[in-house]
């Protein structure tokens, strides 16, 4: 009489479910200010555009005359993201904001405040208002 044996394989299979990695969109904020009242800021994308579920970085550029900024919703009811803010960012630590609501499509406006201060220049308080699209 021959040994029988018994094979049991297992497998399993996974429903592929749609899914598609958030992109993190970044916003690069320079400060350049030669003096009281003459700063010039840069601020790239100016409009945002995101798709839904991206995720935003606020950086500040490594020369930039600042070293932190803070950004908030103009509208904190009106925002695409459960965290409303503030956002805070300095060098070397971008802030990021994640977590878009569902069907947030639409326009949002926000503001960034920082202070630029260059040598012995007096600093100068800077208030900016660019866009975040949600296609």
């Amino acid at each position: 009489m021959g040994m029988g044996g018994v094979l049991l394989a297992s497998v399993a299979v996974m429903a592929a479910t749609p899914w598609s990695p958030r992109a993190v969109v970044q916003v690069t904020v320079n400060a350049r200010c030669a003096g009281p009242n003459n700063t010039e800021i840069t601020v790239s994308p100016w409009n945002v555009r995101l798709q839904q579920g991206d995720e935003i970085e606020w950086v500040i550029a490594a020369n930039a005359n600042s070293n932190d900024i803070t950004v908030t919703p103009k509208e904190t009811s009106d925002w695409p993201f459960a965290t409303r803010g503030p956002f805070n960012a300095a060098k070397g630590r971008p802030a990021r904001v994640n977590g878009m609501r569902q069907n947030g499509r639409g326009t949002y406006k926000y503001n960034i405040q920082l202070v630029c201060q260059s040598g012995n220049n007096p600093p100068d308080e800077v208030l900016i208002d660019p866009d975040i699209i949600v296609d």
